[in-house]
């Protein structure tokens, strides 16, 4: 009796759905930081952190799964 793994296409799309709600809240945090703390480095990782969450999110929403 062993552990079975199986592609559910609707789990990685609510994984994608609550990637892209993260990444606009993290974004918007960051963002709020850097300018309290007059810090552009702050606003910056928060740019990149939410342009790579939207990617990994996009990335998850792509995936099929293609049966022969």
């Amino acid at each position: 009796m062993g552990l079975k793994f199986y592609f559910n296409q609707k789990a990685w799309e609510a994984l994608a759905k609550e990637l892209r709600r993260v990444s606009w809240y993290v974004g918007v945090l960051l963002s709020a930081c850097g300018y309290n703390l007059k810090n552009a480095w702050v606003l910056l990782f928060g740019a990149a952190f939410w342009s790579a969450l939207q990617l990994i999110a996009l990335l998850l929403e792509s995936i099929k799964n293609e049966r022969k």
